[in-house]
């Protein structure tokens, strides 16, 4: 019995193909795709290359688990975001330095172009970044993607549109729309 090549199968077939047949040679192709970006994302968030490749090998062994419970319309973007959630996640279990929660808190303000007030305490300065947080979760994926893309990666839009394969007028309306959406959200 031969393997299939999937090698040109788009991931959206990939992915039909895993849900209705549970095969992990589909998992493995896409795997094989997008391991280079995941780890990509990981060296980024954990600036460790041995916790990197260990946070690529854990993301794909909750996929396999989690596929099927998500409606999944285009695997990159995606695949981005649970990578980039899965770093915060070992982020937040670590203690981090003050000054490191400082400069991610100035660095998301002045990117998002909210006011900056200065705080007297660590503790309020954890809390609003929790809350940017919380707010930018609450963005529906395609904003999501490109408001960290832009804002936090300071990617051009031209970039983002080749990355996630998104139209680049749609790229300009998720920033804009998903700017909106924040402020909406953190002055409530």
């Amino acid at each position: 019995m031969s393997i299939p090549d999937y090698s040109n199968t788009p991931d959206h077939d990939l992915l039909a193909l895993f849900k209705t047949t549970g095969s992990n040679e589909t998992i493995g192709v896409l795997f094989k795709r997008y391991s280079h970006l995941v780890y990509g994302v990981c060296n980024k968030y954990l600036k460790d290359e041995e916790a990197a490749k260990d946070a690529v090998m854990q993301i794909f062994e909750k996929l396999l688990k989690d596929i099927n419970k998500h409606d999944i319309q285009e695997f990159k973007p995606w695949i981005y975001t649970v990578a980039k959630n899965h770093c915060f996640m070992i982020l937040r279990a670590k203690p981090k330095e003050i000054s490191g929660q400082e400069n991610d808190f100035m660095e998301k303000q002045a990117f998002l172009h909210l006011p900056v007030e200065p705080a007297e305490e660590l503790n309020e300065k954890q809390q609003q970044l929790q809350k940017l947080d919380e707010a930018i979760s609450q963005l529906d994926e395609h904003q999501r993607t490109c408001i960290e893309l832009f804002f936090i990666h300071e990617k051009s839009y031209q970039e983002i549109s080749d990355s996630t394969g998104y139209d680049l007028n749609k790229v300009k309306s998720y920033i804009q729309n998903g700017k909106r959406n924040l402020k909406i959200l953190l002055e409530k």
